[in-house]
């Protein structure tokens, strides 16, 4: 299993809209998300759903060109 999972924030809002955000912990246990996404999705996330600022900002800027 992958230690690191990146996603957008359409990963949150489809899981949520069929009621199965939950998987992601089932599946990957700790989530990491950055504070432009919770902010993007717009609902409160669950707890077990870590907010944290991207430590390397050229990364953050590179993958954000890349997957959305």
């Amino acid at each position: 299993m992958p230690k690191t999972i990146v996603s957008d924030t359409s990963c949150f809002i489809i899981l949520t809209k069929i009621g199965e955000l939950d998987l992601l912990q089932k599946t990957y246990g700790q989530i990491v998300t950055t504070i432009e996404v919770a902010t993007e999705f717009g609902q409160a996330l669950p707890e077990w759903i870590e907010i944290k600022s991207a430590a390397d900002k050229t990364r953050q800027q590179i993958l954000e060109l890349q997957i959305d």
